[in-house]
């Protein structure tokens, strides 16, 4: 009886003795793999520190890559892509803004007194009305277009209204700097490409471009000039398309490479 007593206590002690060695291997072998890693981890980080400076260039600008919005995303709009880099509400401050928007404010300021007023956006529509080549219901869309404009930019049409050029950059960096506005941004273009397109063929040539100065007031030789730069695949023609694109763009880009900047001729200094 006491020899069978002694003998299970042996096997128990065995037991417990296997458990604890398979619990005390499993427990190393856990150690040893989280050592493992942590040391290829930290040889990671080590090789990673080690690359030259230029490695790691070109690996940020993989990532870099990688990240950048799709074409066609909302972030990815032709005329604005190099606004998008810019913080809202520091658009516009450049001298290079600045000027172009003393060149239009000098062109619609037909009378040259030195200001804008609604009499002077009369006086442009007419020009461009009386090339005859704009049917009715597209006047009288252009005519609203242009009085809604002034209306919601400037208040009531009175001829005591007078806009400097002051105020216009004013409102041209409020217009900038708002997400909204700036997709809005001139909408009369279109009226105007109708107006010169005198085949209404859906795209003009340089003869009808001059049309386009002649009403600015601005001369042949400067018509020829942009005409040729905005034409830059060189067929001859510019198609609605690309003239609303590039009439809008002068007004939303500060980027002084755009082709843009000959829509309304040279600028003032």
């Amino acid at each position: 009886m006491a020899f069978s007593v002694i003998r299970n206590g042996v096997r128990l002690s065995r037991k417990i003795f296997d458990k604890e060695a398979v619990f005390s291997n499993a427990s190393y072998s856990a150690k040893r793999e989280f050592s493992v890693n942590k040391l290829k981890t930290c040889r990671c980080v080590s090789l990673l520190n080690e690359l030259p400076q230029k490695n790691q260039a070109m690996i940020s600008r993989e990532y870099s890559k990688q990240t950048r919005p799709k074409p066609g995303s909302k972030y990815s709009s032709e005329s604005e892509s190099d606004s998008d880099l810019v913080q809202l509400g520091h658009r516009g401050e450049s001298e290079f803004y600045r000027r172009k928007i003393r060149t239009f404010h000098n062109i619609i300021d037909v009378n040259k007194d030195g200001v804008l007023s609604y009499h002077d956006m009369e006086l442009l529509m007419e020009r461009f009305i009386a090339l005859g080549n704009i049917s009715s219901d597209h006047i009288n869309e252009f005519k609203e277009i242009i009085k809604e404009w002034w209306v919601k930019r400037w208040g009531e049409i009175s001829p005591y209204t007078l806009i400097t050029v002051e105020d216009y950059l004013e409102y041209m960096h409020h217009v900038l700097n708002d997400k909204e506005l700036v997709r809005r941004a001139h909408s009369f273009i279109p009226y105007i490409f109708r107006a010169i397109d005198k085949d209404q063929s859906g795209s003009i040539t340089l003869d009808e471009y001059k049309l386009f100065f002649q009403c600015l007031g601005l001369p042949e030789k400067d018509a020829i000039l942009a005409f040729r730069a905005i034409d830059s695949n060189g067929d001859g023609i510019i198609t609605m398309k690309e003239f609303v694109k590039h009439g809008r763009d002068f007004f939303v880009t500060e980027d002084e490479n755009r082709i843009s900047k000959y829509f309304w001729g040279p600028l003032v200094q």
